[in-house]
């Protein structure tokens, strides 16, 4: 017996990965506009209308890919917080030599990101309450887990014998992600009643140091 066997589409899965490819073309096209946005105007004055035109999109376009602009404000500030966490990680960094070096490190790349990135000072600086809930809220599922990288840091530091024996690892991992998080805020804030100086870093992280000696 001769089955005839149809022979494959071999158009069906080229074509939609195409189509695929140009729908997230399009979801970051509509994103880069929004961190453009909310960068310049803040979430309160950037608008559906202007985040869409900026994009070369149309609401509808827009309204496929995000509910609303609180749900696209929500996506942007996920992804900052991605890529903030992915420089803390030092991901894109040689790995150093020593614990105490990683923690300098991660300290450090806080603190810059949150420096050098336009869009967070924007962001806070009007309806600072509100926009701070929000990013709490976004942020929230981020903090256990860097709380424990940190531990796991000072733990390798401790069995090497670069850390004291006695350290309790719980409570100095949240007091070291206390620190970062408090210069990073004041990093992008900028304020000069609470600068976040090279030489104010310096001595934060010389007594996170000192606090870890043998």
């Amino acid at each position: 017996m001769f089955i005839l066997m149809q022979a494959p589409d071999v158009t069906t899965k080229p074509g939609r990965n195409r189509r695929h490819a140009e729908s997230e073309r399009r979801r970051q096209r509509i994103l880069e506009a929004a961190r453009q946005g909310f960068g310049q105007l803040g979430f309160a004055k950037a608008t559906v209308d202007s985040i869409a035109s900026e994009a070369g999109v149309s609401n509808g376009l827009l309204y496929q890919f995000f509910r609303n602009k609180e749900h696209l404000f929500e996506v942007v500030i996920g992804e900052l917080l991605r890529d903030w966490a992915r420089a803390i990680s030092l991901r894109d960094q040689p790995e150093p030599a020593t614990a105490g070096e990683a923690l300098e490190a991660t300290f450090r790349a806080s603190v810059e990101f949150a420096r050098a990135n336009p869009l967070l000072p924007k962001l806070l600086s009007e309806d600072a309450q509100l926009q701070l809930e929000r990013f709490r809220l976004v942020g929230k599922d981020r903090v256990e887990p860097h709380r424990q990288w940190v531990a796991g840091i000072l733990e390798r530091g401790i069995e090497r014998g670069e850390f004291r024996a006695d350290l309790d690892v719980p409570a100095m991992a949240d007091v070291i992600c206390q620190l970062q998080s408090d210069y990073a805020n004041r990093a992008y804030r900028r304020d000069p009643l609470h600068p976040a100086t090279p030489d104010v870093i310096d001595a934060a992280i010389r007594l996170i140091a000192a606090g870890l000696r043998p």
